[in-house]
């Protein structure tokens, strides 16, 4: 039995996006019959810490062990300390607020990136709140494995840092 070109089409495309986990369709015969995938939920996590030079630095916690050299090259210091960090479903339709510190929040509307160098990710449209003053407001690509920096006001003997990661 042949099928149209048009529904050739669309299974190969339901095929290349059930990467991930994502939900497909599969087809049989001439009607669309949905997968037994689930669906992928990504999140963004999002932390504020604090980098400092002490004398003798400590090591980092465990949720920032994976950022520490990238941290230390890019910024300077020898020691991070996890302030708060908190993590959201992305939700395209909605606005999304993390609040990784009593002191700090993020509105984030988030969509997913439709180019190759996205690799997954999402192009992020991020305000940065210290209190109820606005800091920073940017549009950001974020993608898995490639984690956002941002480099806050300085505070004490050091300097506050904002992490954002998405996690899949």
């Amino acid at each position: 039995m042949r099928l149209p070109a048009a529904l050739l089409v669309f299974a190969f495309a339901a095929r290349t996006f059930a990467a991930e986990g994502e939900t497909a369709i599969a087809v049989s015969g001439t009607s669309a019959v949905p997968a037994a995938k689930t669906v992928a939920v990504d999140k963004i996590w999002s932390a504020v810490v604090l980098a400092t030079n002490p004398p003798t630095p400590k090591d980092a916690p465990p949720e920032l062990r994976e950022f520490t050299t990238r941290l230390k090259r890019v910024f300077g210091y020898s020691q991070f300390e996890l302030i708060g960090a908190a993590s959201e479903k992305i939700d395209e339709q909605n606005e999304s607020w993390l609040v990784p510190s009593q002191s700090f929040w993020l509105s984030v509307k988030a969509r997913r990136a439709v180019s190759k160098e996205a690799r997954g990710g999402y192009l992020l449209n991020l305000q940065l709140f210290h209190d109820k003053r606005p800091l920073l407001e940017t549009e950001a690509k974020l993608a898995p494995g490639s984690p956002i920096f941002i480099r806050g006001p300085e505070y004490g003997h050091g300097q506050l840092i904002i992490v954002l990661q998405v996690q899949r």
